[in-house]
């Protein structure tokens, strides 16, 4: 078994013209929308090829700041291949605004026979991503989603084609959401695939509406075995669940799913660990009103957002401010709802073996002590 790394060294050499476009081709897209391309078109409209463009990162000495995911080593491989090189791109935005709590980055991908694939990026390492992350939970549209609807509306106009979209993390839920809510005639007519890799999904007023029930059967979403994200909120999408060479929450990463020819290795479905998280989220998320959630996450991000850290990196510097923030955010609510979000953090760390849940684990035991003296308990 290999990677899409190793299919690139496989199948780099192949064109779409030779090979069709399959589901291994989609990850590859979504994750090269993670790329930083600040800077490096004239505008919005021009258009390049892969290669031209790693040629103008490699010289603007352009830097991820993607955690957990930088698309670098994969953008290098399929700069020189046969296969991607020449592959067109263009209309790459990149919007970012903490006033409006929104982050969307898009590029649109030309392909050989003129289809389009439009790539919604994932989470980036901005504060002001990751809040909008958490506002899934309690809005039934984000300013992310609005803007993603808006960018598969104009770029149809502006291009021909047929299109697929996709994306991973949040891109995936900006790739159904954008697929559903665009103009029908887009919908309909122009819209071919959807790729949902381990996106998460939508809050039920969405997942059971008609643009959405429409759209399904061209929806495909891929997750890994121990999913962590994929498996939040409501969807009814097609699942694929495919093997990881990683564990926990390191498997979101692309480059650790599993890939054999022009497919992903399945796996006998979701593990253990993450359906018992699925549930133990539906039931929390469940008990909460959407004031409850929204009272949260507010205060969580307003305390992080005052410590002056934009970026995970800059919060990273400090990490008591995020365990602080999360510790005052909880403080308003009753003795048993504190427990049930201390019980959450713990699941994480034992599901996802990450250090930053184990820190986490560790710091709010300590923190809790005097309070578990007056009955709340985080066992």
């Amino acid at each position: 078994m290999g990677s899409i790394l190793d299919y690139i060294d496989w199948r780099g050499d192949i064109l779409f013209s030779e090979r069709s476009f399959n589901e291994v081709d989609n990850l590859i897209f979504s994750e090269l929308a993670y790329v930083n391309m600040d800077g490096l078109m004239a505008d919005r409209n021009e258009i390049i090829t892969i290669g031209e463009l790693y040629r103008r990162y490699v010289k603007a000495e352009n830097k991820s700041n993607i955690p957990l995911n930088d698309p670098f080593p994969l953008f290098k491989k399929a700069a020189v291949c046969d296969r991607f090189k020449s592959i067109r791109l263009t209309r790459y935005v990149d919007i970012i605004d903490a006033e409006k709590q929104l982050q969307c980055s898009a590029v649109t991908f030309i392909l050989e026979d003129k289809s389009l694939y439009i790539a919604f990026r994932g989470t980036d390492g901005t504060i002001t991503g990751w809040r909008e992350d958490c506002n899934f939970s309690f809005l039934s549209e984000t300013p992310g989603q609005k803007a993603a609807v808006q960018y598969v509306n104009e770029t149809a106009e502006a291009l021909e084609g047929s299109i697929r979209i996709g994306g991973h993390s949040k891109g995936g839920n900006f790739a159904v959401y954008s697929s559903a809510f665009c103009n029908e005639e887009i919908r309909k007519n122009r819209i071919t695939e959807v790729y949902s890799n381990d996106g998460p999904g939508f809050k039920s007023v969405i997942a059971g509406s008609e643009q959405y029930r429409e759209i399904l059967p061209k929806v495909k979403k891929i997750m890994p075995e121990s999913s962590l994200v994929g498996i939040l909120l409501s969807s009814a999408e097609e699942k694929k669940v495919v093997k990881s060479t990683a564990k926990g929450i390191y498997q979101h990463h692309p480059c650790s799913w599993c890939v054999t020819g022009v497919s992903f290795v399945e796996a006998d479905g979701l593990s253990t660990e993450s359906m018992l998280m699925s549930e133990t989220l539906q039931k929390w998320l469940g008990g909460l009103s959407d004031d409850e959630r929204k009272t949260f996450v507010a205060s969580v991000f307003d305390t992080i957002e005052a410590s002056g850290a934009a970026t995970l990196a800059e919060l990273n510097k400090n990490r008591l401010v995020s365990y602080n923030a999360i510790l005052k955010a909880a403080a308003q609510f009753s003795p048993q709802r504190r427990n049930e979000i201390f019980k959450i953090l713990k699941n994480l760390a034992k599901t996802g073996g990450e250090v930053f849940f184990n820190e986490a684990k560790k710091t709010f035991e300590k923190i809790m002590e005097p309070q578990q003296k007056d009955g709340l308990s985080t066992t």
